[in-house]
């Protein structure tokens, strides 16, 4: 693992939280943000440890903190072959880059004073040399059709790797009125486990207060290629025939101008979270991934949304159909003919409701900090 530090913060002095997302799309990178700004907020040192992605954007977001280049799954996708079937033959080298984390990580807290690890999804970042804590909203691990005989396997798997964490904090809530359904609830959970309620990286990010152009519609595009090139390619083929005024945000970080592409047709890469908190608060209809981030971001704006999940990925389309079945937002399967139809069902459906499901981030940050007595 190499863990060259791009920046350094202020105050190396004090023990560190080291913070280390999953580089599988953005948004393990996103909900990490409140995590992060909770504890900076309360003193803590700060360390975010990330790769690709998620790294430019945890940047981009605290230019102040020390950063350690850690490299990731690097999972892959096809547009030709099932995505299960691309998963399947990844295992290995997944697995490989599991083992070689966690033989990994006992130096890394070491060299670098870590006090606390706090893996987002990464499996292998537990050690006796701190205290671990793991972020997921996926204990249930739903597998493609045709692994179904895989399900308790990954079910026992993951209870294995969760074990070996002091905490396992779930970004929902407890009861029936929560986000991740059968994902994070219906069976047994180990005693370790938090519910820490929903991870926005809105939650703590005051909007900007620049003026702001007013969208009818937002689309938000992520995750890993080539889908994500295929998810633009769709929309900019479509959008212009809504006659909206569209913002389509590429998930490319590090590129923030708005640019004008088409009549009514503006892009950019990427926008800082406050600047994307104030697009939102115009209350455009936001159409994006059926990622659990997003539909966190979207339980604390409270704007109306289309989502469409990633081809073959289990998670997204169970929770596309679970928030279509609730009335909340609408599923689209991403086809061309009935993108009309998606963004009609839209209109009609509630959304969540602002603060219906609280947050208990900062709470849970503090107990962290009072339990681990790290010098603040």
């Amino acid at each position: 693992m190499n863990d060259n530090r791009f920046m350094q913060s202020k105050d190396t002095k004090k023990p560190g939280i080291l913070i280390c997302p999953l580089d599988w799309g953005l948004g393990h990178a996103a909900r990490c943000i409140p995590v992060i700004h909770q504890l900076t907020k309360a003193g803590a040192r700060v360390v975010i440890g990330a790769g690709g992605a998620g790294l430019e954007l945890l940047r981009a977001e605290f230019p102040g903190l020390e950063f350690i280049l850690m490299p990731g799954y690097n999972i892959s996708y096809s547009r030709r072959f099932p995505l299960g079937i691309i998963l399947l033959l990844q295992v290995p080298r997944i697995l490989f880059h599991i083992i070689m984390e966690h033989r990994s990580i006992g130096h890394l807290v070491r060299k670098h004073d870590i006090r606390i690890v706090i893996s987002d999804n990464r499996y292998g970042l537990w050690t006796k040399h701190a205290y671990c804590v793991f972020i997921t909203h996926q204990v249930n691990i739903i597998p493609p059709p045709f692994l179904n005989f895989t399900e308790s396997l990954l079910a026992r798997f993951v209870r294995f790797i969760l074990k070996r964490y002091r905490e396992v904090w779930i970004p929902d809530a407890v009861g029936i009125y929560n986000l991740s359904g059968r994902l994070s609830h219906g069976k047994d959970l180990p005693p370790n486990v938090k519910f820490t309620g929903p991870l926005s990286r809105f939650e703590l990010t005051e909007p900007s207060d620049e003026p702001m152009q007013n969208y009818d519609i937002l689309a938000v595009i992520s995750g890993p290629e080539p889908q994500r090139s295929a998810f633009e390619e769709t929309l900019l083929r479509l959008l212009p025939d809504t006659n909206c005024k569209c913002l389509i945000v590429r998930g490319i970080p590090g590129h923030t101008k708005i640019q004008i592409v088409n009549t009514g047709i503006h892009i950019t890469g990427h926008l800082p979270a406050a600047v994307l908190g104030a697009i939102l608060k115009n209350n455009p209809l936001v159409i994006s991934r059926s990622g659990y981030s997003t539909i966190m971001d979207l339980a604390f704006t409270g704007n109306k949304a289309v989502l469409v999940a990633t081809p073959g990925q289990t998670e997204q389309e169970y929770l596309a159909r679970r928030m279509d079945d609730l009335n909340l937002f609408a599923c689209w399967d991403g086809k061309d003919d009935s993108f009309s139809d998606a963004l009609k069902k839209s209109r009609q459906y509630s959304g969540i409701v602002p603060g219906s499901i609280p947050s208990e981030c900062s709470e849970t940050c503090k107990e962290l900090l009072k339990t681990t007595g790290i010098p603040l």
